[in-house]
């Protein structure tokens, strides 16, 4: 179990500051108010709890809180923030634990936790020590005049409103004056640490987020099932091109093995490739004891993108694939001394029909599924998830994957991303309607983006033990998706709309149930009014330059990709991957 030392201090004394020094030096820090932000993002339970406690009046025009509208509520109303605080404290203390466990199951011997009140609500007696950060009054309240633009008869109401620092203190087992320049605080917090390591541990963790960017592997061995999907042949395709040291192992079924060979020529990896013959599903992954051990002995990194989607998979195929196959990796993951990734492909659409906001953190269990293939998804995550506590696991959950953004390529469509454009280009010739009102957002992505992404995260130490949203941050309505397609392939948009419930019904008349039941979920998604936060993605992905280019940037691309295809006869034949509804 971590140490936990507290940090805190008093309205502009600058505990921020002292947590950004600690993070530079490579400690564990959990952030109360980053946690207090999290807790009220809209879709989450506290937001809900708090408009009908205090109204609309503390809603932003997009939905989101306003801090300052409801500070000003419960400013000098006790009963008000009495309110306040018993919605949000109990959420805000039990995401910081979570944070404060998973920080302990990475390896950190000392946690820092940094929030504004744990000597006013008492937490800060079960902790191992306390960090108080001062600075004197007439600082605190420049500051404070100069960062919330405020008066300075406002300014002392809101230092005065706060338990003065001179209590914190005679409770503190540290005390760090930030009254002066960042070089004194920087050498007062120096002594701080040499005492709390003497004391404890080592502040500096081995943990992921103690490094401040990505740092490419050397000499990896990489294992990457899911063979012969797309996106498992793009990512193999991305490791032999990024790291040159690295050496790629291909897990794959007998039928598809030629094929993986090719791929591995075509794609120049030489001795840093091979083919292993093996199934996710059998036991030891279907690989002899030699074979099994060799594997186990040298893994560095494990890309588990195999998985089954293809409309009409019944559901003990769907369980035995993405269920059966993540324990088998999971137990492979567990036998490798030197692992230092295993990376899960998971999907956006893990959350089933909840709607509003869903976080890279969240997998409720309160929520139905619009088919088998979203449940098994879920419970092979939620393997994925249990095994953090012992293995340094990376979640990706992409959205819907379409073709390159630079050129349109994907060797199969599934079912919903080829409805999705027949429909748009009439490709069918027939002006179909688009199901539902299409006012929901559509997370599409491209694949190089995906590809991009998970690659970047899977080498950052910073993203073991945590789960990603890979899509676009910004996503259009799913109207203006069909309007773009249509306008790229010169046809007319689709006309009119069919309601999302008369959609349900027609895909559930006899005849039609089985085939429907992969697009179903993309089709009633049109009405689905949800969205992936995708803030660690974007936090994590900063400054590498690895972006998810806007729709409207690479339609056309997909489009003219797609009707070549179609046009050309070529078969889409369904493979245990994929299915297509119109061959």
């Amino acid at each position: 179990m971590a140490v936990v030392i507290g940090l805190t201090g008093g309205i502009a004394s600058g505990k921020s500051v002292v947590a950004k020094l600690l993070r530079e030096r490579g400690a564990a820090v959990v952030d109360a108010d980053l946690v207090a932000r999290q807790i009220v993002e809209p879709g989450q339970p506290a937001l809900a709890e708090l408009r009908a406690r205090f109204g609309d009046a503390i809603l932003a025009a997009d939905g989101t809180l306003d801090r300052k509208a409801l500070g000003a509520i419960v400013f000098g109303d006790p009963a008000a923030r009495g309110a306040l605080d018993a919605i949000t404290h109990p959420r805000i203390a039990a995401r910081s634990a979570e944070e404060i466990a998973q920080w302990g199951t990475r390896g950190a011997r000392v946690v820092f936790y940094e929030a504004a009140l744990l000597v006013e609500i008492g937490s800060y007696k079960a902790l191992d020590g306390l960090i108080v950060v001062t600075a004197p009054p007439e600082v605190q309240l420049a500051r404070v005049i100069a960062r919330d633009q405020l008066g300075e008869a406002a300014a002392k109401a809101r230092i005065a409103a706060q338990l003065p620092l001179a209590d914190k203190v005679k409770v503190a087992t540290w005390v760090i004056d930030n009254g002066g320049d960042l070089a004194s605080t920087r050498a007062r917090l120096d002594v701080v640490i040499r005492e709390i390591e003497v004391r404890h541990a080592p502040i500096s963790s081995p943990g992921p987020r103690a490094s401040t960017g990505p740092v490419a592997p050397t000499r990896e061995r990489v294992l990457v099932t899911g063979f012969p999907a797309f996106t498992a042949k793009r990512m193999i395709a991305k490791i032999l091109t990024a790291d040159r040291d690295a050496h790629v192992r291909v897990l794959t079924r007998a039928k598809f093995a030629a094929e993986a060979a090719e791929l591995l020529r075509a794609a120049q990896g030489g001795d840093r490739a091979e083919v292993v013959v093996g199934d996710v599903c059998d036991m030891d992954l279907g690989l002899s004891s030699s074979e099994y051990q060799a594997l186990s002995a040298d893994l560095t990194t494990i890309h588990h993108l195999a998985g089954i989607y293809y409309q009409g998979v019944d559901a003990a195929t769907a369980r035995r694939v993405n269920v059966t196959g993540t324990r088998g990796v999971l137990e492979l993951a567990r036998e490798c001394g030197r692992l230092r990734r295993l990376v899960h492909w998971s999907t956006v659409q893990v959350s089933g029909k909840r709607r509003g906001v869903i976080l890279e953190d969240e997998l409720g269990d309160d929520h139905g599924f619009h088919n088998i293939y979203e449940e098994t998804k879920h419970d092979a995550e939620r393997l994925a998830r249990e095994a953090m506590r012992h293995l340094p696991v990376t979640i990706v959950r992409p959205g819907v994957i379409v073709g390159d953004s630079k050129t349109g390529e994907i060797d199969k469509f599934d079912g919903p991303y080829y409805l999705m454009v027949l429909i748009a280009t009439n490709a069918l010739s027939v002006h179909l309607p688009l199901p539902g009102r299409g006012t929901a957002p559509m997370h599409v992505c491209p694949v190089d983006y995906v590809v991009d992404a998970a690659w970047a995260l899977s080498i950052d130490p910073r993203a073991a033990g945590r789960t990603f949203h890979v899509c676009d941050p910004n996503p259009l309505p799913a109207r203006r998706v069909y309007e773009l397609v249509a306008e790229r392939s010169n046809t007319a948009s689709p006309r009119g709309f069919i309601p999302g419930k008369l959609v349900q019904r027609v895909l559930g008349t006899p005849g039609l149930a089985r085939l429907a039941r992969g697009p179903r979920a993309f089709l009633e998604s049109f009405d689905l009014q949800v969205f992936y936060n995708s803030r660690g993605t974007q936090e994590l992905l900063a400054g590498t330059g690895i972006t998810c280019p806007p729709f409207d940037t690479y339609v056309a691309e997909l489009v003219k990709y797609v009707r070549e295809v179609h046009a050309s006869k070529k078969p889409v034949a369904p493979e245990d991957d994929v299915f297509d509804p119109f061959d």
